[in-house]
């Protein structure tokens, strides 16, 4: 190797160094932002969302002649007139069932308890080693301090629950003007970035307004699928509060790995106060339809730019988890994305300086 080839490697390694570098101190900024707006994080998530969903719309509507303003009421409108009706129907069914959920509790707890007790009674009659007996028991109490917590905060569940209507009603107020303003938006935020860095800027704030659009509306489209789907074998299932599972089944389903295990689990719990039967037969039926997710729905909905070694979105979601619980979760793969996207720009660049050199 050549003393000019050492240098240039030198070279590389240095660019692609600092541009990891420089990714990891951006995304740790924006993580100490968003610990510091924690109380409007929601609200600020949900704006977003409505405005990545709906911009596609108001630029075909804008596209085809109508004036900015214009585009934006038509969208609104028929979100309205066909959205709406249906959102309104089906939030009286869930917000019934949150409530009857919310009052079963307790007496869901119980008898969680009381099947538990029942199974202990067995390990022993069956002279099961005291080793594994240990660790059932272990997992008992574990399992009656997470319920009696679980109660002792139905309360605050309660006020998160009315705060969560007020961030719904005022998102999509905000995501009116920013859509109405959203070119001269972006050009106030281009002018105060300097001259000499615009164009970069530009392009980087591109391919990250790409991979989030991709992955928001890939992913609730498949979010709502799943939801639904959940929703109609629950309820044929005759399972208890089947709406609202099936919606916390498809929210959940926007966390890789944890969040289909956890709603199948919770539906598997509500199922197993019925019979140990019916949890089995939900099991079955959650793992069918996360098939469908896995090699149907996900592949053909879902933006490839978004793609994450599945090391990558494990610990994305554990320092997400860490940091900002189940919303740290939802948000950790399009930061971990935008992250991604951050890295490709900065290789890509370093590529084209070292074939320059």
């Amino acid at each position: 190797m050549t003393r000019e080839d050492t240098v240039k490697r030198y070279k590389e390694i240095a660019i692609v160094t600092w541009a990891i570098f420089g990714v990891i101190l951006l995304l740790a900024s924006l993580f100490f932002l968003i610990s510091k707006i924690r109380s409007v994080f929601p609200l600020i998530v949900f704006t977003i969302a409505i405005v990545y969903i709906l911009r596609p719309i108001v630029n075909f509507f804008e596209s085809k002649g109508a004036s900015r303003l214009q585009a934006v009421i038509i969208t609104y409108l028929i979100m309205i007139l066909v959205i709406a009706p249906i959102l309104f129907y089906f939030s009286l069914i869930i917000a019934a069932q949150v409530r009857e959920l919310i009052d079963s509790l307790p007496r869901y707890l119980r008898t969680l308890m009381q099947f538990a007790e029942r199974y202990r009674g067995a390990l022993e009659r069956f002279q099961i080693p005291p080793a594994a007996r240990g660790l059932f028991e272990e997992y008992l109490e574990k399992v009656k301090r997470v319920g009696m917590e679980i109660v002792s905060r139905i309360p605050r569940v309660t006020m998160d629950i009315f705060s969560l209507i007020l961030h719904l009603i005022l998102a999509p107020l905000i995501a009116f003007y920013i859509l109405k303003d959203l070119r001269t938006i972006k050009a106030t935020m281009s002018g105060l970035i300097p001259q000499k860095y615009r164009l970069e800027a530009l392009e980087i704030i591109h391919k990250i307004d790409v991979v989030l659009g991709g992955f928001l509306r890939g992913q609730l489209l498949v979010a709502l699928a799943v939801g639904i789907l959940c929703g109609i074998a629950l309820t044929i299932l005759r399972v208890d509060f089947a709406i609202v599972l099936g919606v916390i089944a498809g929210v959940l389903n926007i966390i890789p790995y944890f969040g289909p295990i956890a709603g199948g689990a919770l539906a598997a719990m509500v199922a197993l106060i019925k019979s140990p039967t019916l949890a089995v037969l939900v099991i079955i039926a959650m793992i069918i339809i996360q098939l469908i997710d896995g090699m149907l729905l996900s592949p053909n909905i879902i933006s490839r730019q978004v793609n994450l070694h599945p090391v990558v979105v494990i610990f994305s979601l554990l320092i997400g988890a860490a940091l900002f619980g189940i919303m740290g979760m939802i948000l950790a793969i399009p930061i971990a994305a935008a992250g991604k996207a951050l890295v490709y720009h900065f290789l890509e660049k370093s590529g084209e300086q070292m074939g320059e050199v």
